[in-house]
């Protein structure tokens, strides 16, 4: 029959093209380093690509329309793969200098100064990344008040100063991914400025 066959025919791209879209827009908006992939899924999925972009590549005996959207099927998974091994595999630069203080400003106290770690943020969490700084360096932070926004693959939240001071230094900046317990800032206590004099009118 006509009709199944036609079907097939504009069914197959379809349902090829939307999945290879789909793994693309996986691979943009996934968060921090992907999970890790087992052989056998990577290596079903090179034989797929290999499938493809080889039939579009060479397939001269094939429709063109076959050949279109085969090659369009490669290009969508040929980029979700080279975004998967860029987020898997970039470097960090921001926790390879972590233990340099902030350009311009005095190496804080190590006795008095107290580091901000990444939280946990669940069991399973591992890495959390910085959506956006609620203090900059040098503002003044009270224990308990928002400092900075973090993000995982679960939640969002404000994580709140773990005390009062000075924030001396931001080890993780905005839109880099640390691994839980890292630092990720210094908050050095500021001596109490209210000497407890006598009030008005004494």
């Amino acid at each position: 029959m006509q009709l199944p066959d036609s079907v097939w025919r504009i069914g197959l791209p379809l349902v090829v093209l939307a999945s290879s879209a789909l793994v693309l827009v996986s691979a943009v908006r996934s968060r921090g380093k992907p999970a890790p992939v087992s052989r056998l899924v990577a290596a079903f999925v090179v034989l797929v690509w290999l499938r493809l972009a080889g039939e579009a590549a060479f397939g001269d005996q094939r429709p063109v329309f076959e050949r279109q959207w085969k090659g369009a099927a490669a290009v969508l998974l040929a980029l979700s793969g080279v975004i998967h091994l860029w987020k898997r595999y970039r470097r960090e630069p921001a926790l390879a200098s972590r233990d340099r203080p902030a350009l311009g400003r005095p190496k804080p106290r190590s006795d008095l100064a107290v580091l901000v770690t990444m939280p946990a943020l669940g069991e399973d969490i591992v890495e959390g990344t910085v959506i956006r700084w609620l203090k900059q360096v040098g503002d003044r932070v009270e224990a308990g008040e928002p400092l900075v926004e973090v993000s995982t693959d679960k939640v969002d939240t404000e994580i709140p100063a773990e005390a009062s001071g000075e924030l001396h230094e931001i080890r993780v900046p905005a839109g880099r991914t640390a691994p839980v317990g890292t630092p990720i800032a210094v908050i050095e206590p500021l001596a109490d400025v209210d000497d407890g004099g006598p009030g008005p009118g004494a």
